[in-house]
């Protein structure tokens, strides 16, 4: 009798494990199709390595399957989708989260397909996704949407853009020094090289080799541009 009882224990338990699986299995169906059918690129970018795993609309809109991307690497998989013009987007994410912890990171950027010429205008946000046992971020998770069909008006776009590249010229102005800023500053304010160099007891070769220097991080061909630059990132 006892016995029985084991074994219907035991077929029962069997039952409720082979239920259990099949809901597991039903519920892993419908949330593999809704990443997969989003309308958006969902993709996952190891900060050694690149991309490391994509969505299906990532491989439709962009062209390149999850195995041509690991094989091609996925750093190089970025160079050949992103506009060579917005290639510091996905390196400054990277950069973003191997110095800074929290906060999640967006931007706008233009890629095509590798069968077309033509770039589109996506928007990005990507925030941590895991971490190493030290706590450094892994790996972050990153969704795009695709702008050039769904923005409404020509406005919205020129206000985007414009917003995209305040926040550029923004980090830029991170990578400097602090007397560096502290020059550009007084530059956007209207002061000449002997000025400056008055104000803040320096010589006049050392203020002209720290602009020299500025223009060179900022990838700015004159002064003009630099000031340009630096007033649209909220300096001066």
């Amino acid at each position: 009798m006892a016995d029985t009882n084991s074994e219907n224990n035991l077929q029962q338990r069997i039952k409720e494990l082979e239920e259990e699986l099949a809901q597991v299995k039903e519920r892993c169906a419908f949330l593999e199709k809704v990443v997969n059918e989003v309308p958006a690129n969902i993709y996952i970018s190891d900060l050694d390595q690149g991309v490391v795993w994509c969505n299906k609309t990532n491989e439709e809109t962009l062209g390149y399957t999850l195995p041509e991307i690991l094989a091609m690497g996925g750093f190089n998989y970025l160079k050949e989708i992103v506009h060579p013009d917005d290639h510091t987007i996905p390196e400054n994410s990277l950069v973003h989260y191997k110095h800074f912890t929290g906060a999640e990171y967006g931007g706008i950027f233009r890629a095509k397909h590798k069968e077309e010429s033509e770039y589109k205008w996506y928007t990005g946000w990507a925030k941590s996704f895991r971490r190493k046992e030290n706590g450094e971020v892994k790996d972050i998770l990153c969704v795009d949407v695709d702008l050039s069909s769904r923005m409404d008006t020509e406005e919205q776009l020129v206000a985007a853009l414009k917003a995209n590249l305040q926040n550029k010229n923004k980090l830029l102005i991170k990578n400097l020094r602090n007397r560096e800023i502290q020059i550009l500053n007084m530059i956007c304010q209207g002061m000449s090289t002997r000025g400056i160099a008055e104000q803040l007891f320096l010589s006049y070769h050392t203020v002209e080799t720290h602009r020299k220097n500025i223009q060179r991080k900022l990838g700015t061909g004159n002064v003009a541009e630099m000031v340009v630059l630096a007033r649209e990132a909220g300096l001066g």
